[in-house]
């Protein structure tokens, strides 16, 4: 095989950030502490923190349009990280977008590795122990234009409308 098409061959295969592998079938709201749809209002860098090494954090507003689970409202924040290999995303939100998302409640703390380098870190802006919404992977979250997601919400069948804030 020559050089140009073994390039072709690696620039086209599709690459994957991670993983998801589940011998059995999850329930319906993936065990998420949250499931809605709505749109992208905000989305906000946090601050860099340099021992995250550039890896951006976002705190993600939605107002929401439907509600299967979790705090009816009428907007909810998600914390997301930079999409990376470990499944923790969040970065590919975008404003004025509708999504349906899972989401699991975190409480903010910073996480080092091996007791030294940082993998992900929260408490610089949230005090440690705070509540917060964090997506999640290996769920069918996503733009609610794509046919997985629209499958997704076909299975959750109709939500609540959010309850205004008071």
């Amino acid at each position: 095989m020559n050089r140009l098409a073994l390039l072709g061959f690696f620039t086209c295969a599709p690459v994957f950030s991670c993983t998801c592998v589940s011998a059995t079938k999850q329930p319906s709201d993936f065990g998420a502490s949250a499931v809605f749809r709505g749109t992208v209002i905000e989305k906000k860098l946090m601050p860099a923190r340099t021992e995250m090494n550039g890896r951006g954090r976002y705190a993600i507003t939605f107002r929401v349009d439907e509600n299967w689970k979790g705090a009816r409202q009428r907007t909810i924040v998600i914390y997301g990280l930079d999409d990376g290999t470990d499944c923790m995303g969040g970065s590919s939100y975008t404003v004025g977008k509708n999504y349906l998302v899972f989401a699991s409640e975190e409480t903010s703390q910073d996480v080092y590795l091996d007791g030294t380098h940082l993998w992900f870190g929260w408490t610089d802006v949230l005090p440690q122990g705070t509540p917060m919404l964090v997506t999640m992977a290996c769920t069918p979250s996503g733009e609610t234009s794509q046919g997985f997601v629209r499958d997704a919400l076909k299975g959750l069948r109709k939500g609540s409308p959010q309850f205004e804030d008071k």
